[in-house]
C-alpha cells in the first residue's frame, strides 16, 4: 500500500538526519517516529474515508486505471524478454548455420581419408614392416603412416565434435525457439487484458461524464475535487513538515526561473485562468502532451504521493523541502512510487487522460506552505 511505503521510506531519512544533530537541540528519534507515525495514522485515515466516500463507478474506474498501469509495465517486461530471446535465437541459428557447413566441410575430409586408407590397405603397411633391405627408408615410411592415421583419427574426432555441438545448437534452439512462442502468447494475453481494460475505462469515462453532465451539481463535484486535493496536499505538508532535506539538496527557492517544464508541449490556459463557466479557477497549467509522453520530475526532491486520486487521475507530489511540493496530474502511467528519491529530469509517470482533461497531457502546480505557485514565475520561458 503506497501510504506504508510512504511510512518506512519517510522514516529512514528521518532517523539519519536526526543522528547528525545534538540531542540537546532536536527531539529524540523516538520522538520524531511518534510524530511520523501520528502523521502517517492521519494520512492513512483521511485516504481510508476518501475511499470509503467513492462511488461504485469510482472505484471501477480507479481499479481500470491502476489496471492499465500494470498492465503496461508487464507488457514493457515481456517485450524486452521477447527481444532478448529473439537476439539469442539469432545467435543460435548462425552458430547452426556455421557447424553445418563445418560438418559438410569435415565429412567430405573424413570420406576422403577413408577411401584412401581403403585403396592403400594394409598390405603396404605390412611389407614397410617386413623390408630388411633398407631400414631408414623403411622407418621413414612407418613414420609417414602413423602420422597419416593421426590425421585421419584427428578429423574423424572433430567431425563428432561438430555433430554433437550441432545437436546440443538445436536443442537451444528448440528451446529457444519454445521459450519465444510461449513469450508471445503471453503478450497476446497482456495485451488483449489491457485493450480490455482500456475499453472498460473508456465505457465507465463515458458513464461518469453522462452522469455528471446528467446531474446539476457539477460545480459542486469540481469544488470537492478541488478540496480533495487541497486536503491531501495538507496532510502530506503535515506529514514531512519535521524531516528535514538532505544537505546537498539544492533549495527550491534558489530556483527560480531556471526550472524545466516538466513536458515540452503547448501551454493550454494561464495560471489563474477561469472554468467551470467562470466559477473556479485554475491554480496550475495544463500542458499539452502525447500519450506515453515521460512526465519529468523539476526539483530533486522525494515522492510523497504516487497513486489514483478522484480529479486528479493518476497523481505523483514530489516534495522539495522549505515547504514546496510539486504536483503532476492526469498521468497514464506511475513510474515512480511514494517514498521514491528522484533527480531532476527523472521520469515521474506518463502522460495520459487519466484526470479528465479531455485531450492527451498532464495538469501541473506548483505549491509553497499549501499555497498555488504560478509555474510560469518558476519555469524557464
Amino acid at each position: 500500500m503506497p501510504v506504508l511505503r510512504l511510512l518506512l521510506r519517510l522514516l529512514l531519512p528521518a532517523l539519519l538526519a536526526a543522528g547528525h544533530c545534538s540531542a540537546a537541540e532536536d527531539p529524540a528519534p523516538e520522538e520524531q517516529l511518534t510524530e511520523i507515525n501520528a502523521a502517517i495514522d492521519r494520512i492513512e485515515e483521511w485516504l481510508n474515508s476518501a475511499a470509503n466516500n467513492r462511488s461504485d463507478l469510482e472505484r471501477a474506474l480507479r481499479d481500470a486505471t491502476q489496471a492499465i498501469d500494470a498492465a503496461t509495465a508487464e507488457i514493457a517486461s515481456n517485450e524486452t524478454a521477447i527481444a532478448e530471446v529473439e537476439q539469442q535465437l539469432e545467435t543460435l541459428t548462425q552458430r547452426s548455420a556455421e557447424l553445418e557447413k563445418a560438418r559438410d566441410e569435415q565429412q567430405e575430409l573424413v570420406k576422403r581419408a577413408l577411401r584412401a586408407s581403403y585403396m592403400s590397405g594394409q598390405e603396404s603397411y605390412l611389407k614397410l614392416l617386413l623390408n630388411q633391405e633398407d631400414p631408414a627408408l623403411s622407418s621413414r615410411m612407418l613414420r609417414y603412416y602413423s602420422d597419416f592415421n593421426d590425421a585421419r583419427l584427428s578429423q574423424i574426432q572433430a567431425f563428432r565434435a561438430t555433430i554433437d555441438e550441432l545437436a546440443s545448437t538445436s536443442a537451444d534452439i528448440e528451446r529457444a525457439s519454445q521459450e519465444l512462442f510461449d513469450r508471445q502468447a503471453e503478450l497476446e494475453i497482456q495485451l488483449a487484458s489491457l485493450n480490455e481494460n482500456r475499453t472498460t475505462r473508456s465505457a465507465l469515462l463515458e458513464e461518469l461524464d453522462s452522469d455528471i453532465a446528467s446531474r446539476s451539481n457539477e460545480l459542486e463535484q469540481l469544488t470537492e475535487d478541488r478540496a480533495r486535493l487541497e486536503e491531501l496536499v495538507e496532510q502530506i505538508a503535515d506529514a514531512i513538515a519535521s524531516i528535514p532535506p538532505p544537505e546537498q539538496l539544492t533549495p527550491f527557492s534558489q530556483a527560480r526561473g531556471s526550472l524545466p517544464w516538466p513536458v515540452e508541449g503547448a501551454r493550454m490556459n494561464v495560471f489563474g485562468a477561469a472554468y467551470s463557466d467562470g466559477n473556479l479557477h485554475r491554480q496550475g497549467i495544463v500542458l499539452a502532451a502525447d500519450t506515453g509522453t515521460p512526465v519529468r520530475a523539476i526539483h530533486p526532491g522525494r515522492v510523497v504521493f504516487s497513486d489514483w486520486l478522484r480529479g486528479s487521475g493518476l497523481l505523483v507530489v514530489v516534495d522539495h523541502g522549505e515547504g514546496y511540493m510539486s504536483l503532476y496530474a492526469n498521468n497514464q502511467t506511475l513510474i515512480k512510487r511514494t517514498g521514491d528519491w528522484v533527480n531532476r529530469n527523472e521520469a515521474l509517470a506518463t502522460a495520459g487522460t487519466n484526470g479528465g482533461l479531455g485531450s492527451p497531457g498532464i495538469y501541473f502546480e506548483i505549491r509553497h506552505d499549501g499555497q498555488a505557485q504560478d509555474p510560469a514565475d518558476w519555469c524557464q520561458q
